[in-house]
């Protein structure tokens, strides 16, 4: 039986007793009193107590016919109606799915709906649904979109979106108890719900993506660089938003340190950009008209002033005397390092600043700096918040070598970038006029402008050299080859090798050690990570999708992470993203009769 039901019958029950003792003190008083006004015959009969009586016996059998009534009603309620004898299956049918009462009792306090960018329900990225007469929260795309949409439950809190479409709560009364007790239509107010969201995201586009990604570790972010619009944004390892209230699953996803499901990497972790970062220098170059400079590349590399350690590229490789051009199509480390000494650590520092990066004076300062707070282009303060990514940074200050300079110059040394950021630095370079838009993921914003990273004719000069590196360089074999003929592009390719903690295979922990001062620490893998990366634009033309992708341990950024983006510019361009939006339909000029102009303005017949 039901809770409703049982609660029928308790109502039922009591009230019989209720009626049961109404007609026992009925009679009783009624015999009562008829003796004690018959043993005094002398009484008249407008005597008060004899009128009361009277009275009183009318209202006492109308208040028992109406307890009644309502003892009927409740008997059919309970047992025929929705009881275990109900046979009405439609009055059932209505009672479970449309009664609004039950409706509006199950929708309490929910939260928004969570659409991508075509605000139908069909690409919905957090929804309800209904299974038994209980609501669920349903995410379609699991954990494909776990780390943009996160989850809510009463266990685990609410993380990400699903903070930013949290029911309000409903706020203390300001009306007197009165007021409170004659408010009729109080019984007609919807309960509190979320308000909505319709992203940016494309969920075809977000599926695509965590699908390349598959079981390996890293990160894509994808944007439109004129406008700042996230397009897709995906970590991977990933969780299921269903698994976070099994506690068994929840406990394995926080002790799993090798994968880290839990880690945005997308917004929430640092990687060393590797050659990435030469797009920095080389603006820099251009911007200070650095960029005709021709520097010499040997096989035994090159070795800042001051410093005894050469920078080196792949063994044995040297390129002789080379310029801008050449050395940004081939991703020539020994150029670029001696390149971002020549532009000095000043304006290699203001360069970083417009990029959108935090610089820093030494390298202590820029660790652990925390995230940066007002990023995105929204006036919602949680959404805002919950996806503030970490400050990306670089050192320029006095005391750090050309050593370390040469290094940052590179994408190695003092300086770490989230994909974010980076999807950010390469939307700068596809920007006609050279500026880093602020992300924005609600459909509907205006573009604002985070910082003019360059000129307007920089960022050409930028597109070229990037354009360079997928026509004939770095990117000319999977990712050029996969796009040639259909859509023209830009990027730069990336290798970074980065020290990583040792896992223990069996217990899945870091592996520790004690040092000679007794302190326990965390012992480092032999050899160095190898992060592969890819950074670009497209269409070469007129750019409408930017975007980063980095995979940890994927060796050459042309190898794993160049494939991966060559893909989704497929699927961007299959889903029409990479079509620039038709230009805005001109107001209508209002006709002027020639009768209205003044007379030296009114048109004189050719002679």
């Amino acid at each position: 039986m039901n809770l409703p039901f049982i609660t029928t019958l308790l109502i039922l029950a009591g009230l019989a007793v209720l009626l049961g003792a109404m007609f026992l003190l009925t009679w009783r008083f009624r015999s009562r009193s008829a003796s004690l006004l018959q043993d005094d015959p002398n009484l008249p009969d407008d005597f008060g107590p004899r009128l009361t009586s009277q009275r009183l016996r009318y209202v006492r059998w109308a208040f028992a016919l109406l307890v009644l009534v309502a003892l009927a009603f409740h008997f059919y309620w309970g047992l025929f109606s929705t009881g275990p004898l109900s046979e009405n299956e439609a009055f059932a049918s209505l009672k479970n799915r449309r009664d609004q009462r039950n409706r509006r009792e199950l929708e309490s306090t929910l939260r928004g709906w969570i659409y991508d960018r075509r605000h139908d329900a069909a690409h919905a990225l957090a929804k309800y649904r209904y299974l038994d007469g209980k609501v669920l929260r349903d995410y379609p795309l699991g954990p494909a979109a776990a780390h943009i949409i996160g989850y809510g439950t009463l266990l685990r809190g609410d993380v990400l979106l699903e903070r930013a479409v949290v029911a309000p709560l409903e706020s203390a009364s300001q009306k007197s108890w009165w007021d409170q007790l004659n408010d009729f239509s109080s019984e007609d107010k919807l309960p509190p719900v979320g308000k909505d969201l319709v992203l940016t995201i494309d969920a075809e586009l977000q599926r695509e993506a965590a699908g390349l990604l598959k079981d390996r570790r890293g990160a894509v972010v994808m944007l439109n660089p004129q406008t700042g619009a996230l397009l897709a944004l995906v970590s991977m390892p990933s969780f299921d938003p269903y698994s976070i209230g099994d506690n068994d699953k929840w406990r394995d996803l926080q002790n799993d340190v090798r994968r880290k499901p839990l880690l945005n990497r997308a917004l929430d972790e640092y990687y060393l950009p590797g050659s990435t970062l030469k797009t920095i220098t080389a603006a820099a170059a251009l911007e200070n008209r650095q960029d005709s400079l021709s520097f010499t590349c040997r096989g035994e590399g090159w070795t800042p002033p001051g410093s005894a350690r050469p920078i080196r590229d792949d063994e044995g490789e040297s390129h002789g005397a080379i310029t801008l051009l050449d050395a940004y199509t081939h991703s020539c480390n020994q150029f670029f390092a001696q390149l971002g000494v020549e532009v000095g650590r000043q304006q290699m520092g203001e360069a970083a600043a417009r990029f959108g990066l935090q610089v820093f004076d030494n390298a202590a300062d820029s660790i652990g700096t925390g995230q940066m707070r007002g990023l995105w282009n929204s006036d919602n303060k949680i959404l805002s918040d919950v996806l503030a990514p970490l400050n990306s940074t670089f050192v320029a200050g006095t005391k750090i070598t050309r050593y370390d300079l040469a290094l940052e110059s590179i994408g190695q040394g003092y300086v770490q970038l989230t994909p974010l950021q980076m999807a950010l630095v390469a939307g700068a370079a596809a920007n006609a006029q050279g500026n880093v838009m602020k992300p924005v993921i609600e459909m509907g914003r205006q573009p604002q402008v985070l910082h003019q990273a360059m000129s307007p004719q920089t960022a050409a000069k930028l597109r070229t050299l990037m354009a360079s590196v997928v026509q004939r360089g770095t990117a000319a074999g999977a990712f050029g080859g996969m796009l040639r003929g259909r859509v023209n592009a830009g990027g730069k390719t990336g290798t970074a090798q980065r020290a990583v903690p040792q896992v223990d295979p069996q217990t899945g922990k870091y592996v520790t050690y004690v040092d000679r001062a007794g302190k326990t620490r965390i012992r480092m893998q032999e050899k160095p990570r190898i992060d592969s990366w890819f950074i670009g634009f497209a269409p070469l033309e007129n750019p409408q999708i930017a975007w980063a992708v980095v995979v940890e341990e994927g060796g050459y950024g042309a190898k794993i992470a160049a494939p991966i983006a060559g893909q989704l510019v497929l699927k961007a361009n299959s889903l029409g993203l990479l079509n620039p939006p038709p230009p805005p339909a001109p107001s209508p000029t209002p006709t002027v009769q020639s009768s209205q102009l003044p007379a030296t303005q009114r048109r004189q017949p050719k002679k």
